[in-house]
């Protein structure tokens, strides 16, 4: 019986040496070649970005979009001018903005503009969404009239 509780407990020992060799590493800077958990391993090749871009739509003062709006992102730096024609749903998109110039962006739809919107140097999110307002005159609107 003693062989067996000696056969036992050299087991046990040796089961036990492996998992705390296991838990413990000798090396601090060793980085573990299984993740675990929702934590994503660094990649070498995510870089930050390198430019921003602008998308938005383009509304009249009820909110409906615009088809046909012309929308112009100024390089307010070098007076650069790029522009974009709006579809249906009133939508525009400029990609490839520097993060170090200030830009200045503008609808224009027939004979009304909107507000201008500036893009700071500042401001470093990637992809900005800004909707332009162009007011435009309703033309159901009627004068009160006079009793």
């Amino acid at each position: 019986m003693s062989e067996r509780l000696l056969f036992a407990i050299a087991t046990l020992a040796a089961i036990t040496g492996t998992a705390s060799a296991q838990t413990t590493d000798p090396n601090p800077g060793h980085t573990p070649s299984v993740f675990l958990g929702n934590h994503r391993p660094p990649n070498k090749k995510d870089k930050k970005p390198t430019s921003r871009s602008v998308t938005g739509k383009v509304v009249d003062g009820s909110g409906q979009p615009l088809e046909g709006a012309l929308v112009t992102v100024t390089d307010t730096k070098a007076d650069e001018k790029r522009t974009f024609i709006t579809k249906k749903d009133g939508r525009y998109n400029f990609d490839e903005l520097s993060f170090t110039v200030d830009y200045q962006l503008q609808a224009r739809y027939k004979d009304a503009v909107s507000e201008p919107r500036k893009l700071s140097q500042y401001d470093h999110t990637v992809d900005m969404v800004r909707i332009l307002d162009v007011p435009t005159t309703a033309s159901a609107e009627t004068e009160p009239k006079n009793q």
